[in-house]
């Protein structure tokens, strides 16, 4: 895979929504869902009639201007637009979420989209590099924990729910030496190691990929279809800390977020059974990495789980009730 290829796919067609597409009394969630691809993709699943559409954002402000924003455009919609404190950088947020979403009526689609892009070394107040926390653990996390919500939709209503990451082409792009350390997110939690901010963020979906694929494997398709895509490069502001030709890429040469959002849907609404634990781009089905494919990637992903179980089980042992979240 190269990056001269990964420039021609962003210009490649990709699939328009089916007109009939309906989320009608549908409850959808959607992480980092107040500006760019979340916000596109709210806007769109009220725009498909769904009954509720739930912003989980950081900025309460923000997310009150996403909502006004969409209801503006949609002013006849059914939907019930909720706004959601969630802060990635913080695994009692994640956690305060898990047990809200435990008392909606249903959860027909979570789309975990929310994600950062640091150029320099920063750590969140748990201890764990920025982009390690927020682009895995956390969402690993917050996977779990709305997990047995998707489960019991789906035994309620009789059809899957659906669990959909947002990936990126970028987990081909590494080389993640780190695979060969006794523990890899131990050494990814190394300042002194921290060399290369773009490997870093490859590396971080690399581990969403790793994730995504062991979790469907555990998972039925009969109860929640779990599925990670990639919407190429999307100008919505992700890169907003990058250099000046980076941004300049974003604006000139990424997708719009209307046209990312058409691929959040098609994978996370249109896509049946067949992309349960599947890799998407441009709204196909596609393999990803030579390394996630091979032998080594998936005693990788399995040493991954086990890692990320170790980790966040130590992160919330404190918490009353929370119960083996990962008796998936």
């Amino acid at each position: 895979m190269t990056l001269l290829g990964s420039i021609f796919r962003q210009f490649v067609s990709i699939p328009t929504l089916p007109a009939t597409l309906s989320l009608k009394g549908q409850t959808v969630l959607i992480t980092g869902a107040n500006t760019g691809l979340g916000l596109a993709t709210a806007r769109e699943c009220v725009g498909r009639g769904a009954a509720k559409v739930i912003l989980a954002v950081r900025d309460q402000a923000k997310g009150d201007a996403a909502k006004l924003s969409i209801q503006k455009s949609h002013p006849s919609a059914p939907a019930t637009i909720d706004i959601w404190h969630l802060d990635l950088l913080s695994f009692d947020s994640v956690l305060a979420i898990g047990k809200r979403a435990a008392q909606l009526p249903r959860l027909d689609i979570a789309l975990l989209n929310a994600g950062v892009f640091k150029f320099v070394w920063s750590t969140s107040p748990d201890g764990f590099e920025t982009g390690l926390q927020v682009n895995h653990l956390a969402t690993a996390l917050l996977a779990l924990e709305l997990l047995p919500t998707l489960k019991r939709t789906s035994k309620e209503l009789g059809s899957a729910s659906r669990l959909t990451f947002t990936s990126a082409e970028t987990h081909m792009f590494t080389k993640f030496e780190e695979q060969s350390a006794d523990n890899m997110l131990e050494q990814l939690n190394k300042e002194e190691l921290y060399k290369d901010a773009m490997d870093r963020y490859c590396v971080t979906k690399l581990l969403n990929v790793f994730w995504a694929r062991e979790l469907a494997v555990r998972t039925p398709r009969e109860e929640v279809i779990v599925s990670y895509f990639n919407p190429g490069a999307v100008d919505t502001g992700i890169h907003r800390d990058a250099n000046l030709l980076i941004r300049k890429f974003d604006r000139y040469v990424g997708r719009s977020v209307e046209q990312g959002a058409s691929l959040v849907l098609d994978a996370a609404a249109v896509k049946g059974p067949e992309s349960h634990g599947q890799y998407m781009s441009e709204g196909k089905i596609k393999p990803p990495s030579d390394l996630v494919l091979s032998e080594k990637g998936s005693k990788l992903q399995k040493k991954l789980w086990n890692e990320t179980e170790e980790v966040l089980k130590k992160q919330v042992a404190s918490t009353d009730g929370l119960g083996d979240i990962f008796n998936v």
